[in-house]
């Protein structure tokens, strides 16, 4: 794309030069320079909390998180940015330049329905009727893979999955055809099969509309897939850039080859424990009672006179010490069964038994026995905490409601946590916003190792980290699931990451079981076809 820009003296849509920024007293951009021509993909890779998102901000004029541009020019069609009031920006957003954030929930009002906000985004820049709206939605709908964009348009961004909301949210940035499109890991949240779905409509953006897009990503098959140019950001410091076959190919910096080591691969072995694990065979009565057990249990939700069918008569068992993984694309009901594990659900049909015990409804002092038996890491980790409060202070309420017996040393429980996960103990007084996505998810995990649960469930807790990270946080979990003795339900969309920690997987198809079995056993020869078009559509 650089040849194509000296060839026919196109000038850049984006071009930055020596770019200085942070928040307050502290810089996160260090002399960035890049630009991005009409037409090209320029992607941006690097590890976690080394200033990817915030370049994104600062070219958006999103100055409410306190960020300040303190040297260097951004200039979008050779205007400079720096010179743009609040209503040039707002004219120019949307319009002119679109942005996908990493998580749905960035993007998407939750009080207003998908319809709404179609409705405001494209009335803010022009004179459009209803029909042309709805029309526009959903051409936009259809193409990101849903079949019944009608129920979409009508639903709020909490009725959706992660990954339902998240295409919701790049039809959106869409709706105006901008000409530079900004996305944060806009395909974290989606299995592979809908990734390639995007990428393929994001091509077709580019080739037919000339749209360039400066694409924040940590996964290298994505890259490899659409960036026409990659650049590699560390420290807040452009280390490496250049055509992308080249720089995946032959990477000259040490930083490069280690996120290009660090991708997780199917067939990459699971450790073994030194505990004997206790796996089912098919057909064969197991020795042990299981742990946790779901029996024919079912989950619908009533919108509007229509019924949606999350969990349809699901069964299977946990059993202790082991490495579940719970597989499926995005909508196949992985989350709810989680939520329904943690009882911040209710079934509708069925039984969830806990040590033999039935837990459905629970309350009261059986309710909390289940918080502290059971506990969740979520997918955001920065949203599943407090923003007002520290992170200590967020590990010691945990301690404090369900272990109060350990109030009288919570501090010194914090810091050994902390420590556990490989954090400092000064992180205690720092507030979530103040930490990288990575260190968030340590410290997610520490507060739910907080009161020694016996079932850790992660539910895509590593997808929205970049690969050194994933690798980081899974061998953490590997090591706290071998020393504690928990069992682990492990829920991705990511089979080679779930190859690399699970024993036995369940896939998911529309609420349903359709296939377990032995990880291994499973991704080497597996039954049903969407298994094998999960594994085929890996990047």
């Amino acid at each position: 794309m650089a040849e194509k820009l000296e060839c026919h003296g196109t000038p850049p849509l984006l071009r930055i030069d020596g770019l200085c920024a942070g928040y307050g007293d502290s810089a996160i951009l260090h002399d960035i320079t890049l630009q991005v021509a009409p037409g090209e993909v320029l992607g941006i890779v690097g590890a976690s909390g080394s200033g990817k998102s915030t370049l994104l901000k600062a070219i958006m004029g999103i100055r409410e998180t306190g960020l300040i541009r303190r040297a260097g020019t951004i200039r979008f069609d050779g205007r400079d940015l720096a010179a743009c009031t609040a209503e040039d920006y707002r004219r120019l957003r949307g319009a002119e330049m679109g942005i996908v954030f990493q998580h749905a929930n960035t993007s998407l009002n939750p009080t207003r329905r998908i319809r709404t906000q179609f409705s405001e985004a494209l009335r803010a820049h022009g004179t459009f009727t209803d029909a042309e709206i709805t029309e526009r939605a959903a051409e936009l709908l259809h193409r990101m893979g849903f079949t019944d964009a009608d129920h979409i348009l009508d639903a709020y961004p909490f009725a959706l999955s992660g990954g339902m909301a998240q295409r919701a949210a790049i039809a959106l940035a869409l709706a105006l055809r901008p000409r530079l499109l900004l996305a944060d890991e806009p395909t974290s949240a989606l299995d592979a099969a809908l990734q390639r779905q995007m990428l393929q409509i994001l091509r077709t953006l580019r080739d037919e509309d000339d749209t360039a897009m400066l694409l924040v990503t940590h996964n290298i098959g994505v890259l490899r897939h659409i960036a026409d140019r990659a650049a590699v950001i560390k420290d807040g410091r452009i280390i490496e850039q250049g055509a992308t076959a080249e720089l995946l190919i032959h990477p000259q910096c040490t930083d490069t080859q280690n996120l290009l080591f660090s991708i997780p691969r199917i067939g990459d072995p699971s450790p073994s424990s030194s505990h004997t694990q206790v796996i089912p065979q098919k057909g064969t009565p197991c020795a042990r009672p299981p742990l946790l057990r779901f029996e024919n249990v079912s989950m619908h939700f009533d919108e509007d006179a229509a019924r949606t069918q999350a969990i349809d008569a699901m069964t299977f068992s946990l059993y202790e010490r082991e490495r579940l993984g719970l597989v499926g694309a995005s909508g196949s009901g992985k989350t709810t069964a989680a939520k329904l594990l943690t009882g911040l659900l209710t079934p509708t049909e069925g039984r969830i038994l806990l040590a033999g015990k039935n837990v459905v409804g629970a309350s009261g002092r059986v309710r909390k026995e289940l918080c502290r038996r059971i506990q969740m890491v979520f997918q955001d980790a920065h949203g599943s905490f407090n923003p007002r409060r520290s992170i200590g202070a967020a590990i010691g309420e945990t301690i404090c409601n369900l272990c109060p017996s350990d109030t009288q040393s919570v501090d010194r429980r914090v810091a050994a946590l902390l420590k556990e996960v490989e954090l400092p103990a000064s992180y205690a007084a720092r507030y979530p916003h103040e930490i990288s996505g990575g260190e968030c998810q340590r410290a997610a995990i520490a507060r739910a190792m907080a009161v020694s649960p016996d079932i850790l469930i992660c539910d895509e807790a590593t997808s929205a980290l970049d690969t050194c990270v994933q690798e980081k946080i899974i061998t953490l979990l590997r090591r706290l699931q071998k020393e504690h003795g928990m069992s682990l339900l492990f829920i991705s969309h990511d089979l080679p990451l779930v190859s690399s920690i699970t024993d036995r997987i369940l896939i998911l198809r529309h609420g349903r079981i359709i296939e377990q079995g032995r990880t291994a056993d499973i991704l080497r020869a597996p039954h049903e076809s969407d298994t094998r078009e999960l594994l085929h559509a890996v990047l």
